[in-house]
């Protein structure tokens, strides 16, 4: 969520191929036991993208409602947007992209993100795979500066980015504490947003915005 805060453009990969246990289906909550992953089954041929994917079993989407209300009664953000949450995750829809946008946009709203979203479906680019792909996308949105996390500098190239213009920023991420639901079993790091949204729906983006920051990528 900080990149998206920090952007002019954020930009929604749904063509990019579905990636088997990766977290496109799946991300964890805290349960009374610990990390716990809530994965939506899909079916997807070899290659397909994000946007192709389909939900196999909508009914998962029913249970993990019921495990988020079950672990999360108690805390301050769900109960706040008890019915919010119910009516997000009971929408009627089997695509895969849809939901996830759809999550996606309800934890911005609710964290007061005014940074514009859009689709790279929506962006007439699409030169080439992985780094070439997003430099594409910079360049047909005149970007200056592209925000990426550590892990995808495996695969961006620096030269992709020079040819349209364009320097790498990479993320600078301080992990930080925050009051849990369950703190008998210790924190929890790396779960979903909703987590900080539901336990600390006042001082979430705070907390985001402030353990993260930008350097220019060294070419």
């Amino acid at each position: 969520m900080h990149k998206v805060m920090s952007a002019d453009i954020f930009v929604y990969l749904d063509t990019v191929q579905f990636s088997k246990n990766g977290i496109q289906n799946r991300n964890q909550i805290k349960s009374p036991a610990g990390a716990q992953w809530l994965t939506i089954p899909v079916r997807h041929d070899f290659g397909s993208s994000i946007a192709q994917t389909v939900i196999a079993e909508q009914k998962a989407i029913s249970r993990h409602s019921k495990t988020i209300a079950q672990y999360y009664s108690r805390t301050a953000g769900f109960r706040r947007w008890d019915d919010e949450l119910s009516e997000l995750l009971g929408r009627a829809s089997d695509s895969l992209a849809e939901l996830a946008i759809a999550s996606t946009e309800w934890m911005c709203e609710k964290l007061r993100i005014r940074t514009k979203r859009i689709r790279a479906s929506q962006v007439p680019a699409g030169d080439g795979k992985a780094s070439a792909l997003i430099a594409s996308i910079c360049r047909e949105l005149a970007a200056d500066i592209y925000l990426t996390g550590t892990g995808a500098l495996a695969y961006l190239d620096a030269a992709d980015f020079a040819k349209v213009g364009c320097s790498i920023w990479v993320q600078q991420w301080q992990p930080f504490v925050y009051e849990q639901a369950y703190p008998e079993v210790g924190f929890v790091p790396d779960l979903s947003t909703l987590d900080l949204l539901l336990n600390c729906p006042d001082s979430a983006a705070t907390k985001i915005n402030a353990a993260g920051s930008w350097q220019a990528q060294n070419n």
